[in-house]
């Protein structure tokens, strides 16, 4: 069997676990997310897949043991349709959604409500939509089931470790930046966490924070055209990439160099994807490939990233006094 990291490199992949933004359309208001720490503060360390790229770990649902992807990229969380029908999962008394990935088409789907679990950490009757998640992690050689959204994520601040391969959850008041990590300041749009970056020399462009991206950066046709990547004569490769629209066939180019806040990277690829008409996708997706040298902290509630460089002491900060 191929595994994912070889499907990867073989066909120039931009593997996304929903690469998604869903418009909903319903009558009813989405439920509050209430996360529910056992000690109050955080979860255990959870391995990470060593050749995943996603923040991909062992979750429940009712119950039942599955793999979900924490993915920035959702506007909501998502389960695996079939899942979803085996497990009996309570549908929602609301009209169907429409679920867009970054390209191809719509999905018509419903939502769902489900009890979901993570070790020293329950949501319960979490709200998710029913999709096709099957069909992605087949093509990316992984076993999820179940993705995360920003509906939960809003709410906790997830810290993954990926020099160490682990991650986990905290509450918002117990993350403590150390001294030495940078600051990402993030301005969220329709909820969305953005950033600002700068390809070569062109003007910066805010794109989507994405976890649930494999890459470094991926931006649309537009946006590339924008940052000069396609220009006459340059360089263009075929490439791949994998959302809830299905397999697409993209372009792929490399940029001299990548600036996001004070990190500057050099030869970097950079996907090209050509959204589906009238899709809700952002202009670009900044994925979890920028982030395999640190110790991250995506706190969505505080508008803001953590980056801390592998082999650095970490210092809490202290608390202030009032």
């Amino acid at each position: 069997m191929t595994t994912r990291r070889g499907f990867l490199v073989r066909f120039g992949l931009l593997a996304t676990a929903g690469g998604a933004l869903f418009m909903v359309r319903d009558r009813l208001a989405w439920p509050p997310v209430e996360p529910r720490f056992a000690n109050g503060r955080d979860t255990p360390w959870q391995a990470l897949p060593e050749q995943g790229g996603l923040i991909e770990i062992p979750v429940t649902v009712n119950g039942t043991p599955v793999r979900a992807v924490v993915d920035s990229g959702a506007q909501f969380s998502a389960i695996d349709r079939a899942l979803a029908q085996s497990l009996d999962l309570p549908r929602t008394l609301a009209a169907p959604i429409l679920a867009y990935g970054v390209s191809g088409g719509p999905s018509l789907s419903h939502t769902v409500t489900l009890d979901l679990s993570v070790p020293g950490l329950a949501v319960p009757r979490l709200r998710a939509a029913a999709l096709d998640l099957a069909a992605i992690s087949a093509a990316t050689g992984r076993d999820f089931q179940l993705l995360i959204g920003r509906d939960v994520l809003r709410h906790l601040v997830v810290e993954a470790d990926f020099p160490r391969d682990r991650a986990r959850f905290l509450a918002r008041h117990a993350y403590r930046p150390p001294r030495d990590a940078i600051l990402l300041p993030l301005r969220t749009r329709g909820g969305a966490p953005m950033l600002p970056v700068t390809v070569e020399n062109a003007p910066p462009q805010e794109v989507l924070v994405d976890t649930g991206a494999s890459g470094v950066l991926a931006l649309s046709a537009a946006a590339a055209t924008q940052a000069g990547l396609l220009a006459p004569g340059r360089p263009v490769e075929t490439a791949h990439s994998v959302s809830l629209g299905g397999l697409s066939l993209d372009r792929r180019v490399t940029a001299s160099t990548l600036r996001v806040g004070g990190l500057t990277l050099r030869e970097t690829d950079v996907q090209i994807y050509r959204p589906a008409a009238n899709a809700p996708a952002p202009s670009g997706l900044l994925g979890t490939g920028l982030f395999r040298q640190f110790r991250m902290g995506l706190d969505l509630g505080g508008e803001r990233l953590v980056l801390v460089r592998s082999g650095l002491i970490v210092v809490p900060m202290p608390e202030l006094r009032r």
